[in-house]
C-alpha cells in the first residue's frame, strides 16, 4: 500500500493523511472479543413449545348479524393468558389481499379470545387467525364460512 501511495506522487502532508485515514478505518472494522461472543439463547418451557390454538368458527352466519369469531390458546394444557397479538383476516372468497380485513381480538378469560364480524352481505367468505404468543406464531390456512341473507325481503 505504502508503494502505491509512493508512486501516486502525493505531497507529504497528503501522503500521511492517507496511511491515518486507512489506519484508522482499519483499527474502526475490529471488535473486542466480548462483543463478538454471543450468549446462547435461554431455554425455557415457554418457548419448547408453540401455542396450541383451537379455533371455534360457525358453520354459517347471517349477514347483519354479529358472529363471534373465537380462538382458545393453550401451551402445556394451559391457558395463555398473555398473548401479544392475536387477529382474525377476514375476506370474501375470491378478493384481493388489499381487501383482506383484520380484526383484533380481546382476550375473554382461560385462554379465549374473540371478535366479532357482522358481514354486510351473504355470501362465502375466509376466516383465518393469526396468534403471536410466547416468542411463536402460530396461523393455520382459512377456513370458510358461509354467509347467508337475513331473510328480511
Amino acid at each position: 500500500m505504502c508503494k502505491i501511495i509512493r508512486e501516486a506522487n502525493f505531497d507529504g502532508w497528503v501522503r500521511w493523511l492517507l496511511i491515518l485515514l486507512v489506519a484508522g478505518l482499519a483499527a474502526c472494522g475490529q471488535a473486542p472479543e466480548e462483543q463478538q461472543k454471543t450468549s446462547p439463547p435461554k431455554e425455557s418451557s415457554q418457548t419448547q413449545t408453540p401455542p396450541k390454538v383451537e379455533f371455534a368458527l360457525p358453520d354459517s352466519a347471517i349477514a347483519g348479524v354479529a358472529t363471534p369469531l373465537e380462538v382458545t390458546v393453550t401451551q402445556g394444557g394451559k391457558p395463555v393468558s398473555d398473548a401479544d397479538d392475536v387477529q382474525f383476516e377476514v375476506w370474501k372468497k375470491g378478493a384481493d389481499q388489499k381487501e383482506h380485513e383484520q380484526l383484533p381480538a380481546k382476550h375473554v378469560g382461560q385462554g379465549v379470545y374473540q371478535a366479532k364480524k357482522t358481514f354486510a352481505e351473504p355470501g362465502t367468505y375466509q376466516v383465518m387467525y393469526h396468534v403471536t404468543a410466547r416468542g411463536s406464531h402460530v396461523m393455520k390456512p382459512a377456513r370458510t364460512l358461509d354467509v347467508e341473507a337475513d331473510g328480511k325481503e
